[in-house]
C-alpha cells in the first residue's frame, strides 16, 4: 500500500508539472473591426523545457476547436485563430484556424469575457482561465476591448485567472483597423513589463529584532522587511550612517503590518536601525558583493557582431562584449535606455536597457563604451545593457549613406532616402501616444517612416514642404522568423526632414542675434519671433543638437570652431554664425 501511495503521489506531481507547459499567454477578444470579428486570436506558450505533442488536446470552453498532429517546442509560441486567411493578411502570420466558417459570427470570443479551457487527449484539463473586461483586467479606457490593443500576461508562469497579471500591449504593430491604431504580439514575446517580483531575501521585524539580523546578498538583489508587530522601521539612510553607499529606508516608525523593499545596485556593507529601539540593539547589516566581475564581456567591432544568418538571426545572439562607438539620436526610453552607437564605417546597433540608465545621460556625438550580450528583439540587434561609460562628448557624425532600399547590413546606420514625398499627409500626426509611422515614396519605392513619439517631430506639424531628403536610423520590427522584412527609418529630429522642393524659404527674423559672441559656455538667442525648434550645427553641416522652448544652448562640452544656429518656425527659417572659444 506505501509503494502505490507513492506511486499515485508520483504521478500527480508529474501530471501536474506537464500540464503548467501550455498556458494561454495573450488574447484578441474584440479586435477592432466590424461583422464576423474574424481577427480574434489566442496565443498559447510552452513553458516547459521539453516539447509537448498536441495531438487531440481541444479547448473545451471559449471556443470549439482540436489539435491535429502538433508539437509545440519548449519556450514556443502558437497561434489560433478566427480566421487564417484574414489573419495572414493583416498580421502577415501563419495560425491555426478554429473556425472553418470564414464569415460566421458564431464560435467566437465573448467581447464580455468567459472561461477559456484547454484539456489534453485523455480529457484532462491542462489550463483554464476567466477573462473579463473590468479592473483588474485591462479595460476599453486602457485601448483593449475594440479599440485596438490585444491583452498579454505579465509572465507565463503568473496566475493567468488574477487580472492584474494581464495588461494591455504596449507592441505597436504599426497599422491600423477602422482608425485604431493595432497592439500585439502574437507569436512572440510579450511586450508588458514583468510581474511584481517577489523579493530575493526576506528579514522580518518584530520583537525589537530583525530576523535574520545580518545577511550577505548579490548586487541588483531585492531585500523585503516584513513588520510582525511592533512600532518599528527600517532606517539605512545616509543622514543616520553616512558610510553606506547609498540611502535607503521607509520613513517613521510604524505599527502597521508594512512591508518594505529595497533594491540593492551598489556594492558594499550598509548599516540599518529601528529608530525607536536602536539603543536595544536591533540594527542589522546587509553586505553587497559584486557578481558581475566574474563576468567577462572581450572587445569586439560592432561589424563582427550584427552579422545574421539566411533566416536573419543574428549570428553572435547571446556572446559577452565590450563596443565602443559614437551615440546617434535621443534615448527612446525615458524609463530606462535605448538609443544607437555607430562606429566610423558607419556600422551600427542598438543599446538597450528595460529600466536602468547606469548613470548615463544620452547625447548625440558623445563616444561610449558599453558592455553587455548581444540580443534581438524582433529582428533588430541590439546589445542588452550591463554597463555604459562615456568616454568623449562633441565627436563629429559619419556621413549618411544614401540608399535606395532597406537592407539588413544598413540596419542601425545612418541613411539618407533622397526625393521623397508623404504619400498620405494626414497620417502626421498619428493617434497613437507611442509615436507613428508615415509611408514615403520616391515615386518607385514606398518606405515606412517612423516618428517616435520622444524626439521633437512628434508634437510638431508634419515638414514644410513637398519633397525631402529624409535622414535618420534603419531599424526593423519583424515579429517572427525569418527577420528579413520589417525595416522602418526612424529620424532624429524634425530637421532630417531637408525640403529639397526648390522653394525659397522666407526669413524667419532678420534681425536675429547671438550673445556672446564668441562663446565659452552659454548663449543666449535674441529674436522678436519664438520658434517652433532650433538646431545647432558644426562648420561641416553636422547637427548637433535640437531643441525647444529654449533660447540658451549650452556649448561648454563643444570644441572650439565655428558653428551655425538655424531658428524654424512653420516654412520661416533664420540662421546665424556663432564662433565657440
Amino acid at each position: 500500500m506505501k509503494n502505490l501511495l507513492t506511486l499515485i503521489t508520483f504521478i500527480c506531481i508529474f501530471a501536474s508539472m506537464s500540464y503548467a507547459q501550455i498556458v494561454v499567454t495573450e488574447i484578441s477578444y474584440n479586435p477592432p473591426e466590424g461583422g464576423t470579428d474574424s481577427l480574434e486570436y489566442i496565443e498559447i506558450y510552452n513553458s516547459g523545457v521539453s516539447a509537448v505533442n498536441m495531438n487531440n488536446y481541444k479547448f473545451t470552453k471559449g471556443v470549439s476547436f482540436t489539435f491535429a498532429d502538433t508539437s509545440l517546442g519548449a519556450g514556443k509560441y502558437l497561434l489560433i485563430v478566427k480566421n487564417t486567411t484574414a489573419f495572414k493578411t493583416v498580421y502577415n502570420k501563419t495560425a491555426l484556424g478554429w473556425s472553418t466558417d470564414p464569415v460566421s459570427t458564431s464560435n467566437t470570443l465573448s467581447n464580455s469575457g468567459e472561461i477559456i479551457e484547454i484539456s489534453d487527449a485523455a480529457n484532462v484539463v491542462v489550463t483554464s482561465l476567466t477573462y473579463a473586461k473590468v479592473a483588474p483586467w485591462p479595460t476599453g479606457t486602457e485601448g483593449t476591448d475594440g479599440n485596438g490593443k490585444s491583452i498579454e500576461i505579465c509572465s507565463p508562469l503568473a496566475n493567468p485567472n488574477n487580472g492584474a497579471n494581464w495588461k494591455a500591449s504596449a507592441a505597436d504593430l504599426g497599422f491600423q483597423l477602422n482608425g485604431k491604431q493595432v497592439f500585439g504580439t502574437p507569436g512572440s514575446a510579450n511586450s508588458v513589463p514583468e510581474c511584481a517580483q517577489e523579493p530575493d531575501f526576506t528579514v522580518e521585524v518584530s520583537s525589537n529584532v530583525f530576523t535574520p539580523k545580518d545577511i550577505t546578498i548579490d548586487v541588483g538583489k531585492t531585500v523585503r522587511w516584513v513588520n510582525k508587530g511592533g512600532t518599528h522601521n527600517v532606517n539605512g539612510t545616509l543622514a543616520t550612517f553616512p558610510s553606506n553607499p547609498a540611502g535607503f529606508g521607509n520613513g517613521a516608525a510604524s505599527s502597521t503590518s508594512w512591508t518594505y523593499d529595497f533594491r540593492f545596485t551598489k556594492v558594499g556593507l550598509y548599516d540599518y536601525q529601528c529608530d525607536p529601539h536602536a539603543s536595544l540593539g536591533m540594527k542589522g547589516t546587509v553586505t553587497v558583493r559584486d557578481t558581475a566581475a566574474a563576468v567577462s564581456y572581450p572587445v569586439r567591432t560592432i561589424s563582427s557582431l550584427t552579422t545574421t544568418n539566411a533566416d536573419g538571426a543574428v549570428d553572435s545572439f547571446n556572446v559577452n562584449c565590450t563596443v565602443k562607438g559614437i551615440v546617434y539620436g535621443v534615448n527612446l526610453r525615458p524609463a530606462g535606455l535605448q538609443f544607437t552607437i555607430i562606429d566610423a564605417n558607419n556600422n551600427g546597433i542598438g543599446a538597450y536597457s528595460a529600466s536602468e540608465n547606469f548613470g548615463y545621460t544620452v547625447k548625440e556625438g558623445d563616444e561610449v563604451e558599453i558592455k553587455g550580450a548581444v540580443a534581438q528583439f524582433n529582428g533588430f540587434a541590439q546589445i542588452a545593457l550591463a554597463d555604459v561609460k562615456k568616454t568623449s562628448s562633441g565627436n563629429s557624425l559619419v556621413t549618411p549613406k544614401v540608399i535606395t532600399s532597406f537592407a539588413e547590413p544598413d540596419e542601425s546606420s545612418l541613411v539618407t532616402l533622397k526625393n521623397m514625398t508623404f504619400v498620405d499627409p494626414s497620417k502626421w500626426p498619428g493617434t497613437s501616444t507611442s509615436g507613428f509611422t508615415v509611408v514615403m515614396s520616391n515615386g518607385t519605392t514606398s518606405f515606412d517612416v517612423r516618428i517616435d513619439n520622444d524626439i521633437d517631430a512628434f508634437a510638431l506639424p508634419i515638414p514644410s514642404g513637398t519633397t525631402f531628403n529624409v535622414t535618420g536610423l534603419l531599424g526593423q520590427f519583424d515579429s517572427s522568423s525569418p527577420y528579413t522584412s520589417g525595416y522602418q527609418l526612424l529620424p532624429r529630429y524634425i530637421t532630417d526632414f531637408v525640403s529639397v522642393s526648390g522653394v525659397n524659404e522666407p526669413e524667419l527674423d532678420p534681425n536675429v542675434s547671438v550673445y556672446p559672441n564668441p562663446v565659452t559656455q552659454l548663449v543666449t538667442i535674441v529674436t522678436s519671433t519664438t520658434p517652433d525648434y532650433i538646431s545647432l550645427y558644426d562648420a561641416k553641416g553636422n547637427l548637433i543638437s535640437s531643441q525647444k522652448n529654449s533660447l540658451t544652448i549650452d556649448m561648454s562640452e563643444f570644441s572650439a570652431g565655428l558653428y551655425f544656429i538655424r531658428l524654424v518656425k512653420g516654412k520661416k527659417t533664420s540662421t546665424i554664425r556663432i564662433a565657440k572659444l
